[in-house]
């Protein structure tokens, strides 16, 4: 996945929450590449294979998903706290992915190369401090069950202090997810999900 992205790689960008447009920011110091499962040959091969495998993970469907996004993280590269889902349930929660696809119900971190130093992946609220590891996948919901944002997902890349930081992240939406995960009205209820798929953390 870091081989197919490499050509790819452009300075991370954000959405601007006053115009809705992608911009550079401070903020969020990376590059980024998304990779399609129509890439050509063998390259759209291994990237729906993979695609497969989150969906089988998580148990989440994929039609609604987005693409695969590659980060690649040099020194001092970092992403300050931020919600991976909007907090706002408005119509602007459906231009966030395929047309009706609704707020990002959850997210799947994967650790494609850990660093030399740094990097930790923390959730500010939430009190969780994940230090990147090869191989081992983070997941968590961003939605609790009645569809409102969970405000303890808050979290942050910490800055590389040495080495290089790659991950790839996969966003679920929550159209087409009923059957796997059906509406729950109890506000505040949160389900333990998170957990690193080495076996090394749960919650």
């Amino acid at each position: 996945m870091m081989e197919l992205a490499q050509p790819h790689l452009n300075r991370a960008t954000v959405h601007n929450k006053n115009t809705g447009k992608l911009e550079n920011a401070e903020y969020r110091v990376s590059k980024t590449a998304w990779l399609d499962d129509d890439m050509t040959e063998d390259k759209g091969r291994i990237v729906r294979r993979i695609n497969r495998r989150m969906e089988d993970a998580t148990e989440l469907s994929h039609d609604y998903a987005e693409l695969d996004q590659v980060n690649n993280y040099g020194m001092a590269g970092q992403y300050e706290p931020h919600y991976d889902m909007k907090t706002l349930r408005d119509i602007k929660v459906q231009k966030l992915g395929p047309s009706e696809a609704g707020n990002r119900v959850a997210t799947l971190l994967i650790y494609l190369q850990e660093p030399v130093d740094g990097g930790a992946t923390i959730f500010t609220d939430g009190g969780a401090r994940l230090l990147p590891k090869k191989n081992a996948a983070v997941f968590w919901y961003n939605l609790l069950p009645n569809g409102d944002p969970d405000l303890l997902t808050r979290h942050a890349g910490c800055p590389v202090l040495a080495g290089t930081k790659w991950v790839m992240n996969k966003w679920f939406h929550v159209n087409d997810q009923i059957f796997t995960r059906p509406c729950d009205l109890q506000q505040f209820k949160r389900e333990k999900e998170a957990k690193l798929y080495n076996g090394q953390y749960t919650t």
